[in-house]
C-alpha cells in the first residue's frame, strides 16, 4: 500500500483519439446528425472528423461547434431553394444536349459557347455555407476537421484540413493532395459536387467535384492523422422498387453510390473499428420533408451500434478486437 503522502505512480490506462468519419449519400447525410446525437447522449467524444459530400456538411458544423440539435433545428428550416439554383435558361440546356450529341459521335463542338458543366450551379450552396462557416478557412478552426474532393481532371483525392495536418500528411501520402488553403464554404461546396448535378467548384487551376467519387467514408484519413479509435458511418446506397427511379438526377446519385460501394466496404474493413449503417431508405435531392425520419434512422443506428462501441472502448489498449457491424 502506498504511503498517502507519496504521489501516485500508477499509470492510467491511455485515453484513446477517437476519429470519426462521415460518409456521402445525398439528402440521407441528414442521419449523420442523429448518429452525433446519440454518441454525444453517451458521453462519447470527438476528437477529430473527416466527412465526405454530405459528410461534409455535418462535419463542418461539428467542427465548428454546432450541436445536434442545432443541426436539427437548421435542417427543419431547410427549402430546395437553400441549396438548387437549377439551370433553367432552354437554350443551355439546348446547348448541353447538342454537346452531349456532337460528342457521342466524336465530332468537334469547340466552335460551341461555353456551357455549364452542371445540372445546378451551386452558388446559392456556396453562400449558404460561408454564411454557416462565418466565412473562415482551415487555418482559422482548430479542431481537427478532413473534407474529402476529387480532381476530375486528373483523378486525385484532394483533402482539405487544419495546416498542421496538411504538413504532417503531405509527404507520406503522394498520391492525396492534402492542403489547407481554401475556405471552409469552398470545400464543403466541393466535396458535395455530385458530377452531372452540380457543376464543380475551381481551386487554383483544378475542377473538384465530389469526394464520393474517390473515398466516401473517410475513415483512413483519420488513422493517417492519429486516430486510435474510428467509428465510421456509411449510409451505403439504397434499393429502389423497380420504376422508381425515373430522372438523370436519381439515376446519377444512384450509379455513383453503387460504384463505389465495394471500396469502401473494403477500406472500412481495414481502417474502422465500428462502422454504423442507417437505413435511411431513399431520397431524392428534393425531398427535404423525409429530413425528420432520415435523422431518426441515424439515432436508432448509434442506439444499436452504442453497446459495442462501449466495449471496445473498454477494451482498448488491452486487445483489438474486430470490426463490428451494425
Amino acid at each position: 500500500m502506498l504511503p498517502i503522502d507519496q504521489p501516485n505512480n500508477i499509470t492510467q490506462p491511455k485515453l484513446p483519439v477517437i476519429g470519426l468519419a462521415l460518409g456521402g449519400g445525398g439528402l440521407r447525410g441528414a442521419a449523420h446528425i442523429g448518429v452525433l446525437e446519440i454518441l454525444q447522449a453517451n458521453g462519447l467524444h470527438i476528437d477529430m472528423i473527416a466527412g465526405t459530400s454530405a459528410g461534409s456538411i455535418v462535419a463542418m458544423l461539428h467542427a465548428l461547434g454546432w450541436t445536434p440539435q442545432g443541426m436539427m433545428d437548421f435542417a427543419s428550416q431547410i427549402v430546395i431553394t437553400d441549396y438548387a439554383d437549377y439551370v433553367t435558361n432552354i437554350s443551355t440546356l439546348f446547348l448541353m444536349g447538342l454537346r452531349s450529341i456532337l460528342d457521342r459521335f466524336s465530332l468537334p463542338h469547340r466552335w460551341l459557347p461555353p456551357t455549364p458543366l452542371g445540372l445546378i450551379r451551386g452558388r446559392t450552396f456556396k453562400e449558404l455555407l460561408a454564411r454557416l462557416s462565418g466565412e473562415r478557412d482551415f487555418s482559422q478552426i482548430d479542431f481537427p476537421l478532413f473534407v474529402t474532393a476529387t480532381d476530375i481532371c486528373s483523378g486525385r483525392l484532394v483533402c482539405f484540413c487544419p495546416p498542421r495536418f496538411a504538413l504532417m500528411l503531405g509527404g507520406s501520402r503522394p498520391e492525396i493532395l492534402f492542403a489547407s488553403d481554401f475556405s471552409l464554404a469552398g470545400a464543403v461546396r466541393a466535396s458535395t459536387a455530385i458530377p452531372g448535378i452540380f457543376q464543380p467548384e475551381r481551386w487554383h487551376h483544378r475542377l473538384l467535384v465530389d469526394g464520393g467519387v474517390k473515398n466516401n467514408v473517410p475513415s483512413d484519413l483519420l488513422r493517417w492523422a492519429g486516430a486510435d479509435f474510428v467509428i465510421a458511418v456509411d449510409l451505403g446506397f439504397a434499393s429502389h422498387p423497380d420504376g422508381e427511379i425515373d430522372t438523370i438526377l436519381e439515376i446519377l446519385l444512384q450509379s455513383l453510390d453503387i460504384m463505389g460501394q465495394t471500396s469502401t466496404e473494403i477500406r472500412l474493413e481495414k481502417t474502422a473499428d465500428v462502422v454504423i449503417q442507417p437505413q435511411a431508405g431513399s431520397a431524392a435531392l428534393t425531398e427535404v420533408e423525409k429530413l425528420p425520419a432520415i435523422i431518426e434512422a441515424g439515432r436508432q443506428a448509434a442506439i444499436a451500434a452504442w453497446p459495442q462501441i462501449a466495449l471496445l472502448l473498454r477494451n482498448f489498449g488491452r486487445r483489438r478486437l474486430p470490426t463490428a457491424r451494425m
